[in-house]
């Protein structure tokens, strides 16, 4: 099950997170119990771990998140669990990162060849200012009367202009400017690792930094399809593949290949091949 964050609904009534009329801005997330999920950050995120340890799991290692670190995360999918010592609780703060304010801190393209800014994360030791910062902001969430819209923009320009102060002014830099990048081989390379990934046609114009329409526009542009007629295909194909390959049961590969419910599944298969996916492992079989 892929878990959408910040949550679609309204989080002005939960204390755990801070909200205005612009929108969510941060999140106070506390565990008293370990725990794993898929989960979809719709925003770019900046992570501090106040208790315990916070772990990030990719194809090639887990990453470790400790409060002695500041976490940079871009907007995308990723597998989140968190480690908790017996008789603490696991405690951090999410602060969410608009595109409009990451760009107000490149005027223009920025290139750094030590960084690299294709990663969807950077981590960074937390300075004394950066750990002060920290501490003065988990105090918002017990004090509740200040205008967020009005605060938390500053807040969110302050830590950025401290990491910037940190000694890794060039790398931040490179991974803001890569973050909010539009650059068309990198809307490839966002396609290509979500396209099996249970997420919608406006997500992924988020992910791009697209609006719905200019991302339907440059998809065309580029793939020479609308993005559902073309991710639809390419999940066809490697639906196709698992029935000719696997014994995974339809409704399996139904999930795995990112259709939103079995039927609808074996309706546009067989609209595409002539055939529904069980009739053609029998075929299959038979050869």
């Amino acid at each position: 099950m892929l878990f959408r964050f910040p949550p679609l609904a309204s989080t002005r009534n939960d204390p755990t997170f801070l909200s205005g009329e612009a929108g969510t801005f941060a999140k106070l997330k506390i565990e008293s119990k370990a725990g794993k999920r898929t989960v979809l950050i719709t925003e770019h995120t900046l992570i501090f771990v106040i208790t315990g340890i916070k772990l990030l799991h990719f194809s090639d290692q887990t990453l470790k998140i400790t409060p002695d670190s500041v976490f940079l995360l871009k907007k995308g999918i990723y597998v989140m669990a968190e480690y908790i010592e017996e008789g603490l609780a696991f405690e951090a703060l999410m602060i969410f990162l608009p595109e409009n304010t990451l760009k107000t801190f490149i005027s223009k393209p920025f290139k750094y060849a030590g960084a690299q800014t294709s990663s969807p994360y950077m981590v960074f030791p937390a300075t004394r200012l950066i750990q002060d910062f920290k501490v003065q902001f988990r105090e918002y969430f017990e004090h509740r009367s200040f205008n967020y819209d009005q605060l938390i923009p500053l807040k969110q320009r302050e830590i950025l202009t401290l990491l910037l102060a940190s000694g890794f002014r060039e790398q931040v830099l490179a991974f803001i400017g890569s973050a909010v990048s539009k650059d068309p081989q990198d809307m490839d390379a966002l396609i290509q690792e979500y396209m099996l990934q249970p997420v919608t046609i406006a997500e992924l114009a988020n992910l791009c930094n697209r609006s719905v329409a200019k991302f339907k526009r440059d998809f065309q542009k580029r793939y020479n399809a609308s993005p559902r007629a073309y991710i639809n295909q390419r999940r066809l194909d490697h639906a196709r593949m698992l029935l000719q390959n696997t014994d995974k049961l339809i409704s399996e590969i139904s999930t795995d290949c990112a259709f939103e419910s079995s039927s609808y599944f074996i309706r546009i298969f067989k609209q595409e091949f002539g055939i529904t996916p069980q009739r053609m492992r029998a075929k299959i079989a038979i050869e």
